[in-house]
């Protein structure tokens, strides 16, 4: 499992941060989910930062033509640094569930977005969880497509982990496939 691909900028850190921010959000426990959040958000602030704002404050996300918008509590919105990152969802573009990010390495990363009750205040969006994509190759022309799941896990916090197809609508409006089994 390769999760150091997720970003090829060069790092400050003697550690790359990527791994450090998968290992805080993996290391909370099941019962501390407020803590989850927020790491989960600053793993989305890093790997696919908004141009203006962070996920920690996003109340909702929506699709508007090949885009992805975050909106904040006063009504103002912003897209991401890098639209290029964004390559699928799933459900409607006023209210996706799922928003499937891409780098630059062709890696994704899907943000499955939780539904809040309707409490009649604005509430910031809760992440149901984040999945990460890993591959293990067969040969130099086959591979097998994994997903770790960050955020869902065990009583200890251990992340689990699944491979499946995965079928979403592409920002450009089409089909958008991943099998867990693949060829080159």
């Amino acid at each position: 499992m390769n999760m150091l691909t997720f970003d090829k900028k060069t790092s400050h850190h003697s550690t790359p941060f990527i791994a450090e921010h998968v290992f805080a959000v993996e290391n909370i426990s099941a019962g501390q989910q407020d803590e989850k959040q927020i790491k989960a958000k600053q793993l989305l602030d890093r790997l696919f930062p908004l141009e203006q704002g962070s996920h920690q404050d996003v109340t909702s996300y929506q699709i508007d033509y090949h885009h992805v918008l975050a909106y904040f509590k006063d009504g103002t919105h912003s897209g991401l640094s890098n639209n290029q990152q964004f390559a699928a969802f799933i459900g409607e573009k006023e209210c996706p569930t799922s928003i499937l990010f891409r780098d630059g390495a062709g890696s994704h990363v899907e943000l499955l977005i939780a539904r809040h009750q309707g409490t009649g205040k604005v509430q910031l969006v809760s992440i149901d969880d984040i999945q990460l994509e890993t591959n293990t190759m067969f040969n130099e022309t086959s591979g097998m497509r994994h997903w770790i799941s960050l955020v869902k896990g065990d009583e200890q916090g251990r992340p689990q982990a699944c491979s499946e197809d995965k079928e979403y609508r592409g920002k450009c409006g089409g089909e958008y496939f991943l099998t867990y089994c693949y060829e080159l």
